[in-house]
């Protein structure tokens, strides 16, 4: 168990076998028998298999297994469905290449700006393996990770740990709040290795700590359906839809990546 909703689960691999999953690239769960109606609650299942994306958060220097970290949420099929199952039960997967968004080394690219919320930090830890540990990489990002408290910031002690070891190199503002207004929880201030910020990532944020707009600049967009609208567009979408934040703020389709 990672914290109080979220559980790291390790999946067998044959022996000395890597994932040799691309760089960032997601792969699809299966959970048969866990589709639902349409407009239906929770138990309302119509007998197809449920389908979702998770991206490993282990890289393929690991052999003979993976990891992904999943974030259990009510009446969620998949992650529920997951949660219930007992030590060496068996886990359809597959990967299709639709889901390789944005392949390292980003070819072109000279800095990067990540915006993430929740769950959506897997991909970001995926690049940020690459990117902060590659012999001969000095590219230079800044990830914006938004959460509804600080008990819910995933993979907050191994980002730690990237920013001690290249504090020139990686900068991470954490966005904390259930509300785009709300104010910074007590005891939650900025520190060695973090910025902190109340409320939702927006307009202001984006503005104060990302690189700004650029063809050598890059921004993955990473998080749940509203963020999304609010940010960019749809996620199946390439381009940028109008009226967005970054559409506002002068980000073009080959500036992002909607991972």
């Amino acid at each position: 168990e990672y914290n109080h909703n979220s559980t790291i689960y390790t999946f067998g691999l044959p022996d000395n076998k890597s994932l040799s999953l691309p760089v960032c690239a997601c792969l699809l769960l299966k959970a048969p028998g866990k589709g639902r109606k349409d407009g239906g609650g929770k138990d309302d299942f119509d007998g197809s298999d449920a389908v979702r994306p998770y991206t490993p958060i282990s890289d393929n220097s690991m052999l003979g297994k993976f990891e992904l970290l999943i974030k259990r949420y009510e009446g969620g099929a998949v992650s529920q469905y997951l949660h219930s199952l007992e030590p060496q039960a068996t886990v359809e997967f597959k990967h299709i290449k639709f889901n390789v968004k944005a392949p390292y080394p980003f070819e072109g690219k000279s800095n990067f700006t990540m915006l993430c919320a929740g769950t959506g930090v897997a991909p970001i830890y995926q690049a940020l393996h690459k990117l902060m540990r590659t012999p001969g990489d000095s590219r230079k990002v800044t990830v914006i990770y938004g959460n509804l408290s600080p008990e819910d910031i995933l993979l907050r002690t191994e980002i730690d740990e990237m920013v001690k070891a290249a504090p020139d190199r990686l900068k991470v503002v954490h966005v904390v709040g259930k509300g785009p207004d709300d104010p910074l929880p007590s005891g939650f201030a900025s520190g060695e290795t973090f910025t902190a910020a109340s409320g939702w990532i927006d307009e202001a944020k984006i503005k104060e700590h990302a690189f700004p707009p650029s063809e050598d600049t890059m921004v993955f967009v990473c998080g749940l359906p509203g963020m999304y609208a609010s940010l960019c567009g749809p996620r199946n979408e390439k381009a940028i839809a109008e009226g967005t934040v970054l559409h506002k703020l002068g980000y073009t389709e080959t500036m992002v990546a909607k991972m």
